[in-house]
């Protein structure tokens, strides 16, 4: 065989070994890119790329097989330098992909901490509001217990006593009467006290007013007892009370808001409560719940003709249901959805900050296993719905 063969046959095995070479990465290549999304460009690019590796294999083979002359020399030197080129694309190509999937997972990794960032500072933000708002509640209840206990002692001496001046007077005032009878005829300077004093209208006076302190203080003693059940410190655990009176002691607090204002008149408050048992729950913080719905219900009837609050009680099963409506403008859908979301308020900067509801939520779900719902129709009404389980045990 000439030596102008051989080296020709030394070049073509050459440009052999570069093309498998190439084969090889373009294998490597394809199984990157089958795990990646959006890579379809290259995908196509390495398909063309081994189709024209192969195509040109053939040709040169071809052209191998009907030349062994002068041409073979230029034929292993073209295929030697063509594979080469070849084995230098695929490598370029290789690279070039390595670099933008790089780039691409650092951006998802960016992306991806940035949301996790974002999503922790929400809730630090969400926690911080919480725990605000649970200090503030907290600290409400040790002053409205505080002032309940200290308005509770002296009203409580005035009330004891109020029966034996009511008893004292009467006995006073009929002592009086015996006298009068039996001495019809006094001295003139009696007379003349009589007559500026205006004994008469005294004597039915003095119990009247004594009725209506009696009346005052019993009032009195009802708002501090409805005050200590409002915030109940001494009932941090679950533990059975009566429903209604939490309802009852928040609609008393709120008493002042449902009075008549220029905007609107008085607020009737519509109760069509059932016979319920008493229900294992936190009351102190379902307390808070019936205060939230309660003061965002009179604020949405600031403007309304004929204000009205209607709540319901009813008993579902193993369930008890409280559903509490107004008569107000009601809300869109778009916000119905988001009136659960915390720092979400539509009242204006100062006084609103949108974690009532979202709080009340997490009291309802997540601490007592229950429901609560919003519904509203624009222009007719928006109603809140409570459901939690009558007993504990129903939570496991």
């Amino acid at each position: 065989m000439p030596a102008l063969t051989l080296f020709s046959i030394s070049l073509i095995l050459w440009g052999a070994i570069a093309i498998l070479i190439a084969l090889r990465r373009v294998y490597k290549i394809v199984r990157i890119l089958r795990g990646q999304t959006d890579t379809r460009q290259w995908t196509v690019l390495i398909s063309l790329m081994s189709s024209f590796i192969l195509g040109y294999c053939l040709a040169i083979a071809l052209l191998i097989y009907q030349a062994w002359t002068w041409l073979s020399l230029l034929t292993g030197v073209v295929f030697c330098l063509g594979s080469c080129f070849v084995l230098f694309t695929i490598n370029l190509i290789s690279k070039t992909i390595q670099q933008l999937l790089a780039t691409r997972i650092s951006q998802q990794m960016y992306k991806q901490s940035q949301a996790e960032t974002q999503q922790a500072l929400h809730d630090l933000q969400e926690t911080q509001a919480q725990l605000i708002h649970a200090e503030k509640m907290a600290g409400l209840g040790q002053l409205v217990a505080g002032v309940a206990h200290e308005i509770n002692n002296p009203i409580s001496f005035i009330y004891g006593n109020l029966s034996y001046l009511e008893t004292h007077s009467a006995d006073i005032l009929k002592i009086l009467q015996l006298y009068r009878q039996a001495y019809p005829n006094s001295i003139p300077e009696i007379e003349q006290a009589i007559e500026e004093v205006d004994l008469e209208f005294i004597q039915v006076d003095l119990l009247k007013i004594l009725a209506s302190i009696q009346m005052g203080t019993h009032r009195i003693q009802e708002i501090v007892l409805s005050l200590r059940n409002f915030s109940r410190l001494d009932e941090a655990e679950f533990k059975a009370v009566d429903i209604h009176q939490g309802i009852e002691s928040t609609l008393l607090i709120l008493q002042h808001r449902l009075k008549r204002i220029p905007s609107r008149p008085e607020i009737l408050i519509d109760r069509d409560y059932a016979d319920l048992p008493e229900i294992e729950c936190l009351a102190g913080q379902l307390n808070q719940v019936f205060m939230n719905i309660l003061s965002n219900a009179i604020d949405a009837l600031e403007f309304a003709a004929q204000p009205q609050i209607s709540i319901q009680t009813a008993i579902q099963q193993d369930w008890v249901k409280i559903a509490i409506a107004d008569t107000g403008m009601g809300i869109s859908e778009a916000i119905r959805q988001k009136i659960f979301d915390p720092f979400f308020t539509t009242k204006p900067v100062g006084k609103g900050t949108g974690m009532g509801m979202s709080i009340s939520y997490q009291i309802i779900v997540e601490k007592h296993q229950g429901k609560l719902l919003c519904s509203s129709i624009e222009g007719e009404g928006t109603e809140f719905l409570i459901q939690i389980p009558i007993q504990r045990r129903s939570l496991r």
